[in-house]
């Protein structure tokens, strides 16, 4: 790249090909392994990165309860399956510990962890402190690092909620927690 070089646009879709060899691994935006593992077989099938959202009317409703495996959590705030939570708060008061409780103890069969955003160190952190080595096993950590360019950032949420709905799709109950 130079200046005066010309530049053009190239219009595909935003896809990756998530498979079951992702559980227990680290990947960037674009579904690169970030752990120091072995390259990722490409899955069967492309998942777009940009899938519109199911249409009110499609979606299923929410009848059974999801098992948290936070008790104080079960008990005041219980969540149904395909709910959404928030969890807000300030820096250093545990959201990304309970995280990693929440990857460990949900009745779930995957877990896909966005980390967006986090400093480097932190992420090699949450997989070694917070999620261990059975939470890890499960899930699947999607992230952008903050010192990542911000497009790469944006991306990452959506990467963590394709692999959440390729795992969905293959039938499994998954857990996607996004970080950011």
């Amino acid at each position: 790249v130079y200046p005066g070089a010309k530049v053009f646009f190239q219009s595909e879709p935003s896809v990756l090909y998530p498979s079951e060899h992702w559980l227990g691994r680290v990947v960037d935006p674009f579904g690169k392994p970030m752990d120091g593992g072995p390259v990722l077989p490409r899955g069967s099938y492309a998942k777009p990165v940009d899938a519109p959202p199911p249409s009110a009317h499609m979606r299923t409703r929410i009848e059974e309860r999801l098992h948290l495996g936070v008790r104080v959590m079960d008990l005041f705030t219980p969540c149904g399956q395909g709910q959404r939570l928030g969890l807000f708060a300030g820096s250093g008061v545990g959201k990304s510990t309970l995280m990693g409780m929440l990857a460990q103890g949900a009745d779930a069969d995957v877990v896909v962890i966005g980390l967006i955003g986090e400093r480097g160190r932190e992420v090699r952190e949450f997989v070694e402190d917070a999620l261990g080595a059975s939470g890890l096993a499960r899930s699947v950590i999607v992230t952008a690092t903050s010192d990542a360019p911000a497009p790469a950032r944006r991306r990452a949420a959506y990467a963590a909620m394709t692999v959440a709905e390729y795992f969905r799709d293959q039938g499994e109950q998954v857990l996607c927690l996004l970080d950011s």
